[in-house]
């Protein structure tokens, strides 16, 4: 569990807080622990989000596999309009105090120097019905074997009854629940999301998305690699669009396939299906909504 405690007297936590870290929704919402500042022992990433069009950060594979769930999905139900990661615990955090024990008090201090702690929550995310009501959900994603460690388990209990102060859902993700293959899957296909981010100017894009639609509807019989090699081809574009495309119609569930499988280039065509633009589209599955 993130924990901001390396040299951290209260005199820094305002300055951050003061510098905008934790603060803000969408596109402004600054985290308040990012792969700059914070040491980290997993594998670190940078990634721009579909939902919120700013740069995401990650501290370890477990979070980032859950945060493509989160991009592509929907969470029992809802969309999801917003993801804030690395949400710290600090508005609102003395209302909670008096109902606190000693020992779980202690996990908000450091004990050497008694210096605060900031307690951080993996994801804070805002959810959207129907009806265009707005709440919200809180996760931590955390190693499954360090739920062994008592003081994990003492702050996760003041994260519980502080989520739970504020009426917000929360739960903990470990890393064997967060199915690795969609993951990856979304991985493959999440930076083809934005074709303008290549060059390609809108009307192009049109042209483009249809083309490679009308040469999966027509070709049932050919593979996907057979087809992305004939859109380059047939549009004398260069090699690697035709691909391009279709991860982009992937993402934006123009296409529909078994996101449980590998995405497989030499599946033919006749497996795919072509979503109607102007319908509900729902290509998520059964096992990432449950989460």
């Amino acid at each position: 569990m993130p924990v901001l405690k390396h040299e951290q007297t209260a005199k820094k936590l305002a300055s951050l807080l003061e510098q905008g870290y934790g603060h803000g929704q969408g596109k402004n919402y600054k985290p308040f622990l990012d792969v700059i500042r914070v040491p980290s022992k997993g594998r670190v990433s940078r990634i721009k989000g579909w939902k919120t069009n700013r740069v995401h950060h990650f501290l370890t594979d477990s979070e980032t596999r859950y945060f493509y769930l989160l991009e592509y999905g929907e969470f029992e139900g809802f969309q999801i309009s917003d993801i804030r990661e690395h949400y710290p615990l600090i508005e609102g955090m003395n209302e909670i105090l008096p109902t606190l024990d000693e020992q779980l008090i202690k996990r908000l201090f450091n004990q050497k120097s008694g210096e605060p702690m900031v307690l951080v929550t993996t994801f804070l995310i805002t959810l959207k019905n129907t009806n265009g009501d707005i709440s919200y959900c809180a996760r931590s994603v955390k190693d499954y074997r360090q739920l062994e460690n008592s003081q994990i388990i003492e702050r996760f209990e003041v994260m519980n009854r502080y989520w739970n102060f504020r009426g917000i859902d929360y739960g903990i993700i470990t890393n064997r629940e967060i199915p690795i293959v969609p993951a990856k899957n979304i991985e493959f296909i999440h930076s083809s999301y934005h074709l303008d981010e290549y060059g390609l100017r809108e009307q192009e894009q049109v042209i483009y998305r249809d083309y490679l639609l009308k040469l999966i509807a027509e070709s049932q019989d050919s593979t996907i690699k057979d087809i992305v090699y004939q859109f380059d081809s047939q549009l004398n574009t260069e090699n690697g669009t035709g691909l391009l495309l279709y991860k982009h119609l992937l993402a934006r569930k123009m296409l529909k396939v078994d996101m449980n499988k590998p995405i497989d280039l030499e599946q033919p065509c006749s497996e795919i299906t072509i979503v109607d633009r102007g319908g509900s589209i729902d290509a998520f599955y059964e096992h990432v909504t449950s989460i």
